[in-house]
């Protein structure tokens, strides 16, 4: 159930200048998502880098992901690298003894069936063809140890993982940490940061279809729009950790918890029985209860005691003498049979390496260290995390401790005095707000207040937080002091500085007055005439967050025609989040769509339209999310083998173009510099087929138009574009703001959800495509056979007229999986692309919709087109919701 992650460049500052401190979430997720980057892409742009990201972000599994792919050899960037993979705290119990860090590898390989590695190893170093792939660099919460694998791994990197030449083989070395501690402790010289991405809308809906399987379809319907309606449960369906637990308690309950604590532990609750029921074993002797105590005072004894996180059969048999001390077991067990016992039936602990033990997860770990605190009682419970308050090895468990506790004021209590502390700073503050969006209970009203206007200050300083600190600082306030928020309001309303300004509007609760929201939106609408672009930015993406009037509206149309680039974006964007849909605002939308220089406003304006569904004004069409039949019957004897087995596939909410791109589309791309913009040619420049502006064909003749432009046989402005490869298709599609289509989601556009043989129905009918049949021997203007020839969804030229590039490598195995690597962008000529539809040089046996064609991407014939997609941020994730 992979679902591939998406890095992005870690470029975030160490103190928020005004962009970063009154952009939007929104905006945040949207700038990181046009620094994504591909899995793959960081191997290949880098040869030693970082991967950062939260608890449960899936930075193993990423981890784990290129590992595996490397030793089975799917992957040219790996095709001849051993993968070696370490976890940093199975290298603790050694630390002492190593001088180097690859004395590590033969014995770490060793645990993975192979021995006497030592000698191999260093040859592999030697010759460049090593991936190591270091991982947890945050549970070792011991400084000293950090600072060692610090410099271990630093004298490791500059000896053995030198930057790769003109695409030469050389080792590469990924390690993972969690952002937070990497932020606040040593960090490696000469490693780029990377960030692995939360999940979008698009991936939350994918996941929870891979999740709930076809038969259970309805269960990710059901789970998606439930999502839709909790904002604060959506956040945290970001999370691929949290997401995987909402769905597993979704699909047990049917319903959404409270809070992230009992997320946790509903699933914890459930683990034991539903690990036997698939391993079709008893509950064993021992209870749910017994195992649940062992589990959390084992947590809280490795956070306070053994700070690599694994320990010995040994170690552990030697603490659990004293766990038992005093507790009843069943007649004739022992500690050893509860050990065994519980890593055999829950998972939730396991061998790591040889007789080494520790829990599967380090989020469990934290939840179980935070519930055995819990059972200690408030006092003793804050008493005993007074000390660790400031360690960032404990911040989760101390929040979660606080989701869990009846009675946090304790804590909170001790929490604030240290805060209150200078050698603290703000750091203990941020975290008191986390405590409280947390859940946290009874806590005195006065500490909230307090807790609060610190907050509002910090945010109020110039400087000092980073921009992911005032995000979780002001989407804490909104969770635990919403109340108090409209009186800070006012309190920034009556300051006269522009800061002030935008913090209100940040703070600004949903259920705020209509008055105080009048009055904001007052004092910000001038700010959109300002001769600071920045300040004339924030000022438009408010207005859109704020509403309003006549006043609003002008203040967007203003910045649909200023000067600079990113505010006419910003207010493409502001327009539709107001659900401006009238016929002058659609009308400047669409005219900025085609006519604008710059493609963030042309990009935004398009969003903008299909967030408004006018998608008829940029020749679109909507397909709802939803199942479809893809593929061939067995039965069907006119179809191939890799057309089946027939099956159903769940694919989110997207909008395709009508028809395929004309000639007079194409010469926009073309007349806007399509050719000479290298940002446009990713995979082009990977396959060496894009130099200086010229698009470069498989004789090395240099090119700036499709093959045919010149003949007036296939150059009429209403005929689609030929002569195109993959690659220049890519790079049309990414100048327009677009994605080719997956062939998934060809398939549905042209067939709809029935599985019929052609987009009209199963039986052939001519005069209602151009192909063979037809006998005109050339491409027709777009839309000739239209209304006849079109799909269920009204979309044009599906059969026949030219073949159609999709984004998707060719594989001859079915059923479709986008994630298994088929939608995998890089490759270059090495990988054969799908393309559908047929043309009109084929028979009809060619444009049955499930007919599937594997062309190399560097091909230009005159029967090969192509048309877009694209699914917007904004779609709901549940298409019964749109």
């Amino acid at each position: 159930m992979y679902v591939p992650a998406l890095l992005t460049e870690e470029t975030r500052p160490e103190v928020a200048d005004f962009a970063d401190r009154f952009r939007s979430r929104d905006e945040m997720r949207r700038q990181q998502k046009e620094r994504a980057v591909d899995p793959w892409e960081a191997v290949r742009r880098y040869h030693r880098f970082v991967v950062l990201g939260g608890p449960g972000a899936g930075k193993t599994t990423y981890l784990y992901h290129l590992a595996f792919m490397c030793a089975h050899r799917h992957r040219p960037e790996v095709q001849d690298h051993l993968p070696i993979f370490i976890r940093f705290r199975e290298l603790v119990k050694e630390l002492a003894n190593l001088k180097q860090l690859e004395d590590a590898f033969p014995g770490v390989l060793a645990n993975y069936k192979f021995p006497n590695a030592a000698k191999y190893v260093e040859r592999r170093l030697k010759e460049g063809r090593c991936l190591i792939l270091l991982d947890g660099l945050d549970e070792l919460s011991n400084d000293a140890d950090h600072q060692k694998f610090i410099e271990l791994v630093q004298r490791f990197a500059d000896r053995h993982v030198r930057e790769r030449k003109d695409g030469g083989k050389g080792n590469i070395l990924v390690v993972s940490c969690r952002i937070y501690s990497y932020e606040h402790g040593a960090q490696l010289v000469g490693f780029p940061k990377t960030e692995v991405m939360e999940f979008d809308r698009e991936t939350v809906a994918r996941f929870a279809h891979n999740y709930f399987g076809t038969s259970e379809g309805f269960l990710a319907n059901e789970l998606l729009v439930a999502l839709n309606r909790n904002a604060r449960f959506l956040e945290l369906a970001r999370n691929p950790l949290l997401l995987l637990l909402i769905a597993y308690h979704y699909k047990r309950e049917r319903n959404l918890p409270t809070l992230r604590f009992e997320l946790y532990k509903h699933c914890v609750q459930t683990r034991i029985i539903a690990w036997n029921t698939q391993k079709g074993t008893h509950l064993g002797r021992f209870g749910e209860t017994q195992k649940s105590d062992m589990l959390g005072e084992l947590a809280l004894h490795i956070f306070q005691h053994e700070q690599q996180g694994l320990l010995s059969k040994r170690a552990i048999l030697h603490w659990l003498q004293n766990f038992v001390q005093g507790r009843s077991l069943p007649d004739g067990a022992t500690p050893e049979d509860l050990l065994e016992e519980t890593v055999r039936t829950s998972g939730l602990i396991q061998e790591w390496a040889i007789d080494r033990y520790g829990f599967s997860h380090q989020t469990l770990q934290e939840y179980f260290a935070a519930d055995a605190l819990w059972q200690l009682g408030p006092e003793e419970g804050a008493a005993r995390l007074a000390d660790h308050l400031p360690n960032p090895a404990w911040k989760e468990v101390v929040l979660l401790y606080c989701g869990r506790s009846k009675n946090a004021a304790p804590l909170m209590g001790r929490l604030v005095a240290q805060a209150s502390q200078p050698e603290n700073g703000q750091r203990l503050w941020l975290l008191a707000g986390q405590c409280l969006a947390e859940g946290a209970q009874q806590i005195p009203e006065p500490l909230r207040q307090e807790v609060t206007e610190v907050l509002v200050n910090l945010l109020r300083a110039a400087d000092g937080l980073t921009p992911e600190e005032r995000e979780n600082a002001v989407a804490g306030l909104h969770t635990f002091a919403t109340d108090l928020l409209p009186g800070h309001v006012q309190m920034l309303l009556a300051s006269e500085g522009d800061n002030d300004l935008f913090l209100a509007e940040q703070l600004l609760p949903a259920n705020a007055p209509d008055e105080l929201r009048a009055a904001l939106l007052e004092r910000m609408v001038p700010l959109s005439r300002s001769a600071d672009a920045a300040v004339q930015q924030a000022t438009i993406a408010a207005i859109g967050r704020l509403g309003g009037g006549v006043e609003s509206v002008a203040a967007l149309w203003a910045g649909l025609r200023d000067n600079d680039a990113p505010v006419r974006a910003e207010a493409a964007r502001a327009s539709a989040q107001l659900g401006i849909a009238d016929e002058t605002m659609v009308a400047a939308l669409r005219q900025l769509w085609r006519d604008d220089p710059d493609d963030a406003p042309r990009h935004a304006a398009l969003e903008a339209l299909l967030a408004l569904r006018r998608e008829q004004e940029v020749g679109m069409v909507f397909v709802p999310a939803g199942e479809f039949l893809m593929g061939s019957e067995d039965k069907d004897r006119a179809a191939e083998k890799n057309e089946k087995p027939q099956h159903r596939l769940y694919l989110p909410a997207y909008f395709i173009d009508r028809m395929p791109v004309t000639n007079a589309e194409y010469r926009r791309f073309m007349a806007a510099g399509g050719y000479g913009k290298e940002e446009y040619w990713r995979e082009a420049l990977e396959a060496n087929r894009w130099k200086g502006g010229n698009y470069v064909d498989y004789d090395n003749k240099e090119w700036t138009t499709p093959r045919y432009w010149h003949d007036q046989r296939w150059s009429g402005d209403a005929q689609p574009v030929v002569g195109v490869s993959w690659y220049e298709a890519m790079a049309y599609a990414r100048w327009a703001g677009k994605r080719l289509p997956t062939e998934a989601e060809w398939e549905k556009a042209a067939r709809g959800t029935d599985g019929r043989t052609y987009p009209w129905g199963n039986d052939w009918q001519d005069g209602r495509a151009n192909t063979k049949e037809a006998k005109l021997e050339k491409t027709t203007p777009v839309g000739q056979f239209s209304p006849h020839g079109d799909s269920p969804y009204g979309v044009v030229d599906m059969a026949g007229n030219v073949w159609e590039w999709c984004s998707t490598r060719w594989r001859h195995d079915y059923p479709y999986n986008q994630d298994d690597g088929r939608e995998d962008l890089s490759g270059g000529d090495n990988v054969g692309r799908v393309a559908r539809g047929g043309s009109w040089y084929n028979d009809k046996t060619y444009a049955r919709g499930a007919y599937r064609f594997r062309i190399n991407p560097w091909t230009r014939n005159l029967n090969w087109g192509f048309r877009c997609c694209c699914a917007p941020s904004s779609l709901p994730l549940s298409g019964s919701e749109f």
